[in-house]
């Protein structure tokens, strides 16, 4: 690829930064004596760069943006047509043939691992983690400019933050540079998807030069990590990267509708839980609007509250919609990251940042992700010494409530061993093979035995639920289920009733006596997704 300039003016906020340089070269390109690259990495030694990352569909890194307060240099990356891409419609490199080791050598030498200066980027986590699983190549002193602002993590919030009174800032904007991070067409990105990745870079360099707090934030550094922590992390990333796509950029529904005259908003109440608006950072609704003899048109909105099974919509024209007939209400963007998504991103980015010690700090961790079975694995000392000198629950069958057949039985036998050998115990069995029943059969006899401090986890409400029911089936009602409100009330309350004695709302994790009852509970039963609750 021959290298492309294209000429630009930031529009996300008012300060005279004058016309912005945007250059695109090719990674083969990249050790050139006379580049833009080489002149704005000279010209900047010792001084923070703006980094942004543009992404396939897939989530390998095509472009990574390198900005200072002027110029953008943007790096092409020569990816392969592989299994899962073929969509990229980007066109094939002879990135097999070409050896890019000099490049991505100078890469690491002069950018990613440069001797002062700190790199700065929205969301570098995904940034770091890309580089290593496409490129096998690492980064060092990078910082992520949200750690150091709004707990949203939205960049809007920390823009804000960092900028104050200085300057009017352009939020829809602002929203539009950061709303996707994909590439999928490189005659596109020239002509106009680049403008969003040469801004993010921008943005990031500024808010450098006006803000100190990001200067104390934990630098990321992936060259402190193992190869084999680094693999997991950044497949665990790309994984999530992939979740996120397949989620719907349009949905169409339609709801019962009602004016709220006195504020001049759409009421729109869902039929079902899917159906559910809810109110996301990235979203906008498109309403068609019935008119007379049979003319419609169709006019934006946002969705200013959501509770419940209803939704209060406004229009972004203050549109009067007395007299008006409500027709399909469709969504525009993807959903906000659940809370367990964020949480988890969370995490990845304080392993980076060297806050957590991801491969010495958790033995689960280290036994699950880290080791094979060639490793000499040992868990604490201190859990081998709780296991003998607990002691050992043992199984009867005539002290459960429901027989068990040969293979059950083990089973039990197996989950309450704690030993060291007897730690994690894997249950494979189809659907009716009585794996709840093996689970309540295990409550009942560790609660029996006098144990405490048991978590059961499942992936959705209803598997939660089914063993919830098993427990009350089985007469044991020590118990605790740890419910969503959002998925509770309006929409499955009638779903617990049988059960609703043992049932904790998320909205009562504030109340004075809930860590009280927490602790002194033996059994609690939640999603996984409830796990990642501050709370617990």
């Amino acid at each position: 690829m021959s290298a492309v300039t294209i000429l630009l003016y930031q529009n996300v906020m008012e300060v005279d930064s004058g016309q912005l340089s945007a250059h695109i070269i090719s990674e083969s390109n990249v050790t050139e004596e006379q580049n833009q690259l080489r002149s704005l990495l000279e010209r900047n030694e010792g001084r923070a760069l703006g980094l942004a990352g543009g992404f396939t569909l897939t989530g390998e890194l095509a472009m990574l943006a390198i900005a200072d307060k002027s110029t953008i240099v943007i790096i092409e990356f020569e990816l392969r047509k592989s299994k899962g891409n073929e969509h990229d419609e980007r066109p094939v490199t002879l990135a097999n043939k070409v050896d890019n080791t000099a490049a991505r050598v100078f890469l690491t030498q002069n950018l990613l691992r440069r001797a002062t200066g700190f790199l700065y980027a929205f969301d570098i986590a995904p940034i770091a983690l890309a580089l290593s699983q496409t490129f096998d190549l690492r980064i060092a002193n990078a910082i992520d400019v949200q750690s150091a602002g709004s707990k949203t993590r939205a960049p809007l919030a920390t823009i804000k933050q960092a900028v104050g009174d200085l300057h009017h800032i352009y939020g829809e904007n602002i929203d539009k540079v950061f709303r996707d991070d994909t590439i999928t067409d490189h005659f596109l990105a020239a002509k106009n998807g680049t403008s969003s990745l040469a801004q993010r870079a921008w943005i990031a360099h500024y808010v450098s030069t006006i803000e100190d707090r990001p200067a104390q934030v934990p630098p990321v550094d992936t060259f402190r990590l193992s190869d084999e922590a680094l693999e997991f992390l950044a497949k665990s990333s790309k994984d999530s990267f992939q979740l996120e796509q397949k989620k719907p950029t349009e949905v169409t529904r339609q709801f019962t509708t009602s004016i709220d005259h006195t504020y001049n908003h759409i009421n729109a109440q869902a039929d079902r839980y899917q159906n559910k608006i809810r109110k996301g950072q990235h979203q906008r609704a498109s309403i068609d609007i019935g008119g007379c003899a049979g003319r419609g048109f169709t006019v934006d909105g946002q969705v200013t509250r959501s509770q419940g099974r209803t939704a209060k919509l406004a229009t972004t024209n203050s549109l009067k919609l007395d007299g008006k007939s409500i027709g399909s209400i469709k969504i525009v963007g993807r959903e906000d990251p659940t809370q367990a998504e964020v949480q988890r991103a969370q995490k990845v980015l304080e392993i980076l940042q060297g806050l957590i010690n991801f491969e010495h700090d958790n033995p689960w961790v280290q036994l699950i992700f880290s080791s094979s079975p060639r490793d000499d694995f040992r868990w604490p000392s201190a859990w081998t010494e709780e296991a003998n000198d607990a002691d050992v629950v043992k199984f009867h069958a005539d002290r459960v409530s429901r027989p068990l057949n040969p293979s059950q039985t083990e089973a039990v036998k197996q989950m309450l061993q704690q030993s060291d050998d007897g730690r994690l115990t894997v249950i494979q069995g189809p659907p009716g093979t009585g794996k709840t029943t093996v689970i309540a059969s295990f409550v009942q006899t560790a609660l029996d035995g006098g144990l405490s401090g048991i978590w059961l986890i499942a992936q959705s409400n209803v598997a939660v639920k089914n063993i919830a029911e098993k427990l009350a089936d089985f007469g044991l009602t020590k118990w605790k289920l740890l419910v969503s409100k959002d998925f509770f009330e309006y929409w499955h309350e009638h779903l617990y009733t049988n059960i609703r004695a043992n049932i904790i709302i998320s909205e009562d994790f504030s109340a004075p006596g809930f860590a009280k009852e927490l602790q002194s509970t033996p059994a609690i039963l939640c999603t996984l997704s409830m796990l990642s609750s501050s709370v617990l």
